[in-house]
């Protein structure tokens, strides 16, 4: 889903909120200890290319009081793709992920969520597209989803409602307590590399996942091996090649997270990984889309001022947004492929 989240000085704000630090001050210990890096890589995480550069560096800082971490990022000369190296090891990841991740350093209402929805439609539009596109698509005759990362849960709620019996899986205790109280269901505590399934789906959607993974690769190898024949694998991921990137750098949060996000796709990118283990891509597209709020709350407005900027904002964008997307800088990349 699109994270439309805290900026990197609210999510600060939020660690020091006295409530939770109170509750994950054991949590955030063990982090810090896990901070260590993993093995440098050789080759492309998207294409394997072998001809890979370092492009920049990117720090982070988690709290106040923690020591900022220093990473580089490299790129493919081929496709084009970015990627952490050295990236962090995957015990400093899981640390992360055990309980977030989507920015969150609390744990968050649903209440809250439905209100970020109201404010800004994001995740919910994106998951009934997504799921609309892949149910158009699946030629399976199967009628099972598997939704990995299933975050909050508006993914696997529209699958459902399409008529898709769902499996979600996600390792985010925060998130998941929030999934429950969405759908009435459990989501599977685990990453996509612990999930264990001896039947097929029809779907399987893998929406703002992709960048998170070590290895990706056997992410996609994984999903092809759960598909039934005719069926959809659908993937969401940032777009590295975005206006956003080309004009911030590595000021980007959106593509650019580190060290949650790993890897930053491009279309060609994330073209070559799919058709490289056993896909074939039948439908690519890109999505561009900004919290109206955003100038406002930059500018310190509020009230009438606020409401009027937002409104201009919201219609101004949706050409600003098509030229984007058009020429292939839009902010996010949605694929869908069939299995070979």
């Amino acid at each position: 889903m699109i994270p439309a989240w805290p900026s990197k000085g609210r999510q600060a704000a939020m660690f020091r909120d006295d409530f939770f630090m109170q509750e994950l001050e054991g949590n955030l210990m063990a982090f810090v200890a896990a901070a260590i890096y993993g093995e440098a890589l050789q080759e492309c995480v998207a294409c394997g290319g072998k001809t890979i550069r370092f492009w920049r560096s990117k720090r982070f800082q988690y709290t106040e009081s923690q020591n900022q971490e220093e990473f580089r990022i490299y790129r493919c000369a081929r496709c084009h793709t970015g990627f952490l190296n050295r990236p962090p090891h995957r015990q400093w990841l899981n640390s992360i992920y055990r309980y977030s991740g989507q920015a969150l350093t609390r744990p968050i209402s649903l209440d809250e969520v439905l209100a970020r929805e109201a404010r800004f439609p994001n995740c919910k539009l994106d998951a009934q597209r997504m799921a609309h596109q892949s149910d158009q698509l699946n030629e399976s005759g199967n009628k099972k989803a598997l939704d990995i990362g299933s975050g909050f849960g508006f993914y696997t709620q529209a699958l459902r409602r399409l008529g898709y019996r769902t499996v979600s899986i996600n390792p985010g205790q925060y998130e998941n307590e929030v999934f429950k109280k969405l759908t009435g269901m459990e989501a599977i505590p685990v990453m996509i590399e612990d999930f264990e399934d001896a039947g097929q789906f029809g779907v399987v959607m893998m929406s703002q996942v992709l960048e998170h993974l070590l290895e990706p690769e056997q992410a996609i190898k994984k999903a092809s091996g759960l598909l039934a024949p005719g069926g959809i694998l659908a993937c969401a991921v940032p777009n590295f090649a975005s206006l956003a990137v080309k004009l911030l750098g590595t000021k980007d949060n959106a593509c650019l997270w580190v060290p949650e996000h790993v890897n930053y796709f491009t279309h060609e990118g994330l073209m070559a990984l799919l058709e490289q283990n056993g896909f074939k891509v039948i439908r690519v597209e890109q999505i561009t889309r900004v919290p109206y709020d955003s100038l406002s709350r930059r500018l310190g407005l509020e009230g009438k001022s606020a409401y009027a900027l937002n409104s201009l904002v919201k219609f101004m964008q949706i050409p600003i947004a098509w030229m984007m997307n058009y020429f292939g800088v839009g902010l996010y990349i949605n694929l869908y492929a069939v299995k070979s």
